[in-house]
């Protein structure tokens, strides 16, 4: 499958609809090929439901959809437990919650997540709504056009979002495409392959108000490199269906019973008694199965599609049991690998999130640092608590106290934790004044 080149121009270059018409004319519906096929093989339309055989032969399009198994399990130990953002200034972080949470930021980061995984990449538009509030939604990847400086800095200098609406009163499909700057909102309609600019605004997100979620430099999607050996599989599951049919649909053969007549055959149906004579004959032609090679084959391309992939399938039973961390961590060595390129991606792309958000606050006049918010992951797989409470407690004197609670996966706030602790405290000293002098005086009385 072609990766698709980057678009590159001069910085400064004039936002014309003749450039606008030209950069979508070079796109070009390749790109947009590439990610329906591989949405198409997420949602289980594999290669295998277009196979046709000679008429009359069995045709099973059996699909079993590891690619969508692979995108899960990959993003479920990515981002199942969701990020989650410290920082000293806790005015700024509560401004920046509050925006989080009214856009259901989670969810929004699980759907991104999901998407690189299964086209490499993914979009985010961050924009000011009605009441000046900062909204951001995930984009279409197939209406999307990324394009760069064309300096050894490479920078996201413009985006296009090439779209068609439709003007159900004049029964009219519009052709349309949104630009987005450093600065500004420029809106173009096409009349006759021709694009003009209808409106244009400014925002004051201070650079361009789109976020690229890259699941790797490559933007290549996790089950992409594996798509010849889906397809295998399917066919030989398939291939098993067809040959188990057709030895259902077996003829008989009757040898030294010329005489049989077609009634003979009815009778035979019916009462399933055959007469055979002395020099008769009567036996079942089929096909021959090499089950255990079959088999076998198959089971290569499951571990193939695994190992090429390097996501496993975490329901295997060798993923059961209380395994040590050390234990899982060799079992998921493959996938830690991925998942970390994943993490330094995402981790940039919600640093220009953050970035921009920052910047519109400090429009309004506050005066925030976004480099003052620090982003944390967590892998999502099982935990042996007590190991992990061992290790915790280990650290005691080494590492901070914020830091040993942050190790703990069922405390989703460690400030909060850290205050509820030392609330627990005060309640137990104002109950018993007598502890507070004991510890004040060694112990003596």
């Amino acid at each position: 499958m072609t990766i698709i080149e980057k678009i590159k121009i001069a910085k400064n270059t004039e936002i014309t609809g003749k450039l606008i018409s030209n950069i979508i004319q070079k796109w070009g519906k390749n790109p947009i090929d590439r990610f329906e096929k591989l949405e198409g093989y997420y949602q289980g339309e594999h290669d295998i439901l277009n196979r046709t055989v000679p008429d009359g032969k069995p045709n099973n399009k059996l699909v079993i959809n590891y690619a969508k198994l692979i995108t899960i399990n990959a993003t479920s130990y990515f981002l199942g437990i969701p990020v989650t953002y410290e920082s000293d200034k806790n005015d700024f972080l509560q401004k920046v919650f509050e925006i989080l949470d009214d856009n259901v930021e989670e969810d929004v980061n699980f759907e991104h997540g999901k998407y690189m995984s299964i086209s490499g990449v993914s979009y985010e538009l961050i924009y000011a709504d009605e009441n000046a509030n900062v909204r951001f939604k995930k984009l279409d990847c197939k209406t999307i056009i990324p394009v760069y400086s064309d300096d050894i800095n490479e920078e996201l200098i413009l985006v296009i979002r090439h779209y068609e609406t439709e003007d159900i009163v004049n029964n009219k499909k519009i052709d349309k495409a949104d630009v987005y700057t450093d600065t500004e909102i420029i809106e173009f309609e096409s009349s006759n392959g021709a694009y003009t600019e209808t409106f244009r605004s400014d925002h004051y997100f201070g650079d361009v108000p789109v976020v690229e979620y890259l699941n790797n430099e490559e933007r290549l999607g996790d089950f992409e490199i594996v798509l010849s050996l889906i397809d295998a599989y399917n066919k030989a599951q398939s291939d098993t269906a067809n040959d188990f049919e057709e030895f259902t649909d077996a003829y008989l053969a009757l040898t030294g019973m010329e005489g049989t007549e077609p009634e003979d055959i009815d009778e035979l149906k019916e009462k399933r008694v055959l007469l055979v004579p002395e020099n008769g004959k009567a036996d079942w032609l089929i096909k021959t199965i090499n089950d255990t090679a079959t088999e076998n084959y198959k089971s290569r391309l499951q571990d193939d599609t695994h190992r090429i992939s390097q996501v496993p399938d975490l329901t295997d039973e060798k993923f059961a049991g209380n395994v040590s961390g050390e234990a899982m961590k060799y079992k998921l060595w493959g996938l830690e690998q991925i998942t970390a390129t994943k993490e330094r991606k995402f981790k940039t792309a919600l640093i220009k999130r953050i970035r921009l958000i920052t910047n519109f606050l400090n429009i309004k006049g506050s005066q925030y640092d976004y480099n003052d918010i620090n982003l944390k992951f967590h892998r999502n797989i099982p935990k042996n608590l007590l190991e992990l409470v061992s290790t915790v407690k280990d650290l005691s004197g080494i590492v901070s106290e914020k830091t040993q609670l942050s190790l703990l996966p069922f405390i989703d706030d460690v400030d909060a934790e850290m205050k509820r602790k030392e609330n627990e405290k005060k309640e137990f000293l104002s109950k018993d004044p007598y502890q507070q002098l004991g510890s004040n005086s060694g112990g003596n009385e």
